[in-house]
């Protein structure tokens, strides 16, 4: 089990933790100068409409008013997307969900950018609203887009489905249900931008990708990317949900225009009203095997809310699509997803990514079909594993390492697995025990630019800085970062500051997504150790008037190679001082994220791999579901640091909790009814299981060279299924839906009763 007590070695206080314990970090929206001015950005506040006119006169003409923006200060393309360009930085013609920017303030203060909110006039013309992503795809459906509700389809078939079915001995079809999910981060979507006097436009916000953000932010303002400075780090929690531009284009378009410093913060409120959610999806699965246990077919089909704009919804779909047979071989498959416009605010990116919504009905589907067949549930996974070497679901080459029967054997062995369902000591609660199986794809798989890279510097407070364009979030990059280069440069953590999140300092790292972030750290750190350490040593030697092949690095400095002293000969900060600025030694380094040779859509190559054990508490008077333990067993290569490790495996399984239990961002005609975190229910430390453990399965095969996989996601996958298997165990019905409706359990208890 994971924990200081047993790997104190290798636990490590996060260098952001003290002043975030104490109250005292400063993130990007925390930023104050006395000159600063306060930006605010009109909402639509409408689901759908056309836009008659804009009246910004009032609010220009208010005392105190810097600038009023809208669509005709726009200079470049009114429209941006990670994918595709599609969501306007401000509407101009037409409205697609009520959190839809379409115009912004600067003001002296907050109440004078309210109330200059308040006098703009907007003139709509109401059109009907699309709420429904079943009724959006019918042909004769109010269209969101000109191009029709049908964002997009996909699809993937092998075998003969029906031969598949005619051969089943059993088969199961149910159809499950998830729901709008909130990220729940703790600072909405904010920062502040300003003009330096060089004429450099410095935007400072919560992101996922710098690089990509001043990509889009330069079409924007038809300014070239160098005339651009991006700063996305330190982020205070993401989860997906700033990987897309939220306040950058109304920031830069403000400082622009008034030449001062503005800065701008979501409230909760229009945070939930504006911000991305996880996709709905609606999945219908029919899964049949033979009287052995053997699968033989899975037809599966998806209806996904993909909301107002493309954002990443395909993307999302087909990782779902590629997690649609789970860890299992199934010679007969069939499966389509397609993603359908509506005027429910915007979806996109969301920890999982499409993969935990599909292994709910996955894993769920497997239990099912062992209790039609009379077999244990790890039994019947185990009978239909895929093996090492075996192509990955979509056909797909996977890289070496696999761990999955080394994850159901951990889950048989746990003493979890071997505690008996049944009523409580008092009979109010029934208990029962669930598991499920799970894997998570590294990277943005084969079709998309994956970029990867790091550089090394000496500063000149003898400091070693790594240089990552990769964003700290919450998840403890920077003790990885700690982690990963003291260890290949053979010195100490405290040798080790990380540098991240800011396009003029450092290189292009990718984005900080898609369980990606522990390879590029690992893998720049060793493409760049060796030549740092070289030039380092070659400019010591030369200091200390010694041969290279005498000096190595250490903790603190150069020491003598074979000496036990302990001490460094020259430490990192005299070689500093005796360089001098201009003749600091540094480096940096590009690489590709590893892909595989599939090329007829979207696959992985790198993956992690998980069994989570669940033990539930059903109330039979209310109905209400408490997990009373969860264990989750990992395997994802060399752990980096173990207390970000532990971090990102519970924190992604209170997360699956919340999406189980509790979470859901209900809509009413294009508008949240959960506008705030006291109707949100997110899950709170009383909601937490008695019980949390974590191991972690940390070696690599001999033919291995590609390190630590990435585990940001990895926590959540196996939850919900975990959870309604337990459910299941106790009272014999699967819940179909998240989250759990207590009346549909209850109701089942008494109807079995």
């Amino acid at each position: 089990m994971l924990s200081k007590a047993a790997h104190g070695d290798r636990w490590h206080v996060r260098p952001d933790g003290p002043a975030k314990v104490a109250g005292t970090f400063t993130y990007l929206t925390d930023h104050r100068t006395p000159d600063m001015l306060v930006g605010r950005i009109l909402r639509a506040g409408i689901p759908h409409a056309r836009i008659v006119s804009i009246d910004t006169s009032a609010a220009e003409a208010l005392p105190g008013v810097a600038a009023v923006v809208t669509h005709l200060d726009v200079p470049g393309d009114n429209a941006f997307g990670i994918v595709i360009q599609d969501q306007p930085a401000f509407c101009f013609d037409t409205v697609r969900y009520a959190g839809d920017a379409v115009a912004a303030v600067a003001a002296v203060d907050a109440r004078t950018a309210e109330r200059a909110l308040a006098l703009i006039r907007v003139d709509y013309a109401p059109l009907p609203v699309v709420t429904d992503p079943h009724a959006a795809l019918l042909p004769d459906a109010q269209a969101v887009h000109n191009g029709g509700n049908l964002q997009c389809a996909l699809s993937f078939s092998k075998g003969d489905i029906e031969t598949g079915f005619a051969r089943a001995a059993h088969v199961v079809e149910a159809t499950y249900e998830t729901p709008r999910q909130m990220h729940g981060f703790m600072e909405t979507e904010g920062g502040h931008a300003f003009v330096g006097e060089d004429g450099i436009l410095t935007v400072c916000a919560g992101g996922q990708h710098g690089s990509r953000d001043r990509l889009q932010l330069s079409r924007i303002l038809a300014m070239p990317e160098e005339k651009i400075r991006v700063v996305t780090s330190p982020t205070g929690g993401a989860f997906g949900g700033k990987d897309e531009l939220t306040v950058q284009p109304a920031l830069a378009l403000l400082a622009l225009k008034t030449g001062r410093r503005v800065r701008l913060q979501l409230d909760r409120a229009e945070s939930v009203m504006a911000g991305t959610k996880r996709n709905p999806m609606t999945i219908r699965m029919r899964t049949a095997c033979d009287s052995e246990g053997m699968l033989l077919a899975q037809d599966v089909e998806v209806i996904g809310d993909a909301g107002a704009y493309v954002s990443l919804g395909a993307a999302v779909l087909e990782t779902a699509l590629e997690h649609a047979c789970g860890p299992y071989v199934v010679p007969h498959v069939a499966s389509s997803g397609r993603l359908a416009y509506t005027n429910n605010g915007v979806c996109g990116a969301f920890r999982g990514f499409g993969a935990n919504q599909m292994t709910f009905a996955v894993e769920c589907q497997m239990d099912r079909l062992a209790a039609a067949c009379g077999l244990d549930p790890l039994d019947m996974r185990r009978r239909n594993l895929r093996q090492p070497g075996m192509a990955g679901t979509l056909g797909q080459k996977v890289a070496p390492s696999e761990r999955l029967a080394e994850m159901l054997t951990a889950a048989q062995a746990d003493p979890l697995w071997q505690k008996p369902a049944g009523l409580s000591l008092d009979g109010s609660e029934v208990l029962g025990i669930g598991m499920a199986l799970n894997y998570q794809g590294n990277g943005l798989g084969t079709l998309p630019p994956d970029p990867g890279g790091g550089g090394l510097r000496l500063a000149p407070d003898g400091m070693i800085e790594a240089l990552y364009g990769l964003d700290e979030m919450g998840q403890g990059l920077l003790t990885s970062v700690q982690a990963a280069v003291s260890s290949a440069l053979g010195c100490a953590r405290a040798d080790i500051r990380a540098v991240t999140g800011d396009t003029a300092e450092t290189p292009e790292s990718g984005s900080t997504t898609a369980s990606r972030g522990a390879y590029v750290v690992w893998k720049a750190a060793a493409l760049a150790a060796p030549e740092f350490s070289a030039h380092i040593l070659a400019a010591a030697a030369g200091v200390l008037g010694r041969p290279v092949r005498q000096l190595v690095l250490m903790a603190g400095g150069i020491g003598e190679c074979g000496s036990n002293s302990g001490m460094p000969l020259l430490s990192f900060r005299q070689l500093a001082d005796a360089l001098g600025p201009g003749a600091l030694p540094a480096v940096s380094t590009r690489f590709d994220f590893p892909k595989t040779d599939y090329t007829s859509g979207n696959a992985r190559f790198l993956f992690a791999f998980g069994a989570t054990l669940a033990r539930v508490a059903v109330s039979r008077i209310t109905g209400q579901v408490r997990v009373l333990d969860l264990v989750q067993h990992t395997a994802a290569g060399p752990v980096l640091d173990v207390a970000a490790y532990l971090g990102q495996i519970e924190g992604g399984g209170l997360q699956g909790l919340g999406f189980t239990l509790s979470e859901d961002a209900i809509m009413e005609n294009g508008h949240f009814v959960t506008t705030n975190l006291d109707s949100y229910m997110l899950p709170g430390i009383a909601d937490a299981p008695e019980t949390l453990r974590v191991h972690a399965l940390e070696t690599l095969d001999v033919d291995d060279p590609f390190g630590p996989r990435g585990v940001g996601e990895l926590g959540i996958g196996a939850i919900t299924p975990a959870i309604a298997n337990a459910v299941a165990n106790a009272i014999g019905i699967w819940p179909g839906r998240t989250p759990f409706d207590p009346q549909m359990l209850l109701d089942a208890m008494e109807n079995q009763a």
